[in-house]
C-alpha cells in the first residue's frame, strides 16, 4: 500500500502538469512549456551525453561539500551537546551562521577559496555542518537520563554510556539533520554553480538556458535537479530505516 501511495505521488505532479498546460491551455507556453516538450527536451539532452558531465560534477561538489559538512557537524554536534558550558560559549556564533543566508555571503567565499570547486565545496559544506552541529547537539541533550543512570549503576564507564547509548539515543535527531542537510546543500551547490561560474555543472546549464531563454531546457534541467534531490532523500530514508530500527515500535 504505500508503494502504490508513493506511485500516486510521483505520477500527480507530471499529471497535474500535463493537464493544466497540454491539455487545457492554462498558461502562457512562452513561460510555462508543455510537459510534453520538456520531457522531449529532456530526452535530447540525454541522448547528447551533455548531461552526464553536469551531472557528475554537481555531484562531485554537493557530495564532497554534504560529506564534509556531516562529519564533522556530527562531531561537534557531539561534543557540544555533552557540555552544557561550550553549548552556551558556542550557541551564538552556530546561530549567527546558521540564520546567514550562506549565497548571501558568496563573495567571501570567492575571496577566500578563489572560483573553482573549492567554493562551491565550501558552500555546500557550511549548512551542513550547521545543521549537522545543531541537530546533534539537540539529539544528545536529549538522551534518557534514566538509562544513563542505570548503565552507571551497572558498572559501565563514560565512554561506553556516550557511545551505546547518548549516541544511539541522538540518531533519529542526527538523521533529521541529515536530511535537512542533504536538501540545503544541493540547493547551494546549484546556486553556487549558477553564480560563481564553472565550466560544467546543472546550476551553469540553467543559467545558461535562462540567459538565452531556452525555456524547456530550463524546466528539463530542473526536473532533473528535483529528481536528483528525491533519489538521494530516498536513499537516506532506507538507510535510516534499516539503521534507526527501533523507531516507532
Amino acid at each position: 500500500m504505500g508503494r502504490v501511495q508513493t506511485i500516486i505521488g510521483v505520477v500527480m505532479l507530471p499529471l497535474l502538469w500535463w493537464v493544466s498546460v497540454d491539455v487545457l491551455r492554462l498558461s502562457n507556453l512562452l513561460l510555462f512549456p508543455t510537459f510534453g516538450s520538456v520531457v522531449l527536451r529532456l530526452g535530447t539532452i540525454i541522448q547528447s551525453g551533455t548531461l552526464e558531465a553536469d551531472l557528475v560534477a554537481t555531484l562531485y561538489r554537493w557530495v564532497s561539500g554534504f560529506a564534509l559538512g556531516v562529519v564533522s557537524g556530527i562531531l561537534a554536534g557531539l561534543i557540544l551537546g555533552s557540555s552544557h558550558t561550550l553549548r552556551r560559549i558556542f550557541e551564538f556564533p552556530v546561530e549567527f551562521f546558521r540564520s546567514m543566508p550562506v549565497t548571501a555571503i558568496f563573495p567571501l567565499f570567492l575571496i577566500v577559496f578563489g572560483i573553482g570547486d573549492a567554493s562551491k565545496i565550501a558552500m555546500a559544506f557550511l549548512p551542513s555542518f550547521l545543521l549537522m552541529t545543531v541537530n546533534t547537539s539537540y539529539g544528545v541533550t536529549l538522551a534518557d537520563p534514566t538509562r544513563r543512570r542505570m548503565a552507571k549503576v551497572f558498572g559501565a564507564t563514560p565512554a561506553q554510556i556516550f557511545f551505546k547509548i547518548v549516541s544511539m539515543d541522538a540518531l533519529p535527531q542526527i538523521f533529521v539533520g541529515l536530511r535537512l542537510a542533504l536538501a540545503q546543500s544541493l540547493i547551494v551547490a546549484v546556486v553556487a554553480e549558477m553564480f560563481i561560474g564553472t565550466d560544467q555543472g546543472l546550476g551553469q546549464r540553467i543559467y545558461d538556458s535562462y540567459l538565452t531563454n531556452s525555456i524547456t531546457t530550463l524546466y528539463a534541467l530542473l526536473i532533473v535537479v528535483g529528481v536528483l534531490g528525491y533519489v538521494m532523500n530516498r536513499a537516506l530514508v532506507l538507510i535510516e530505516s534499516r539503521i534507526i530500527f527501533w523507531t516507532g515500535k
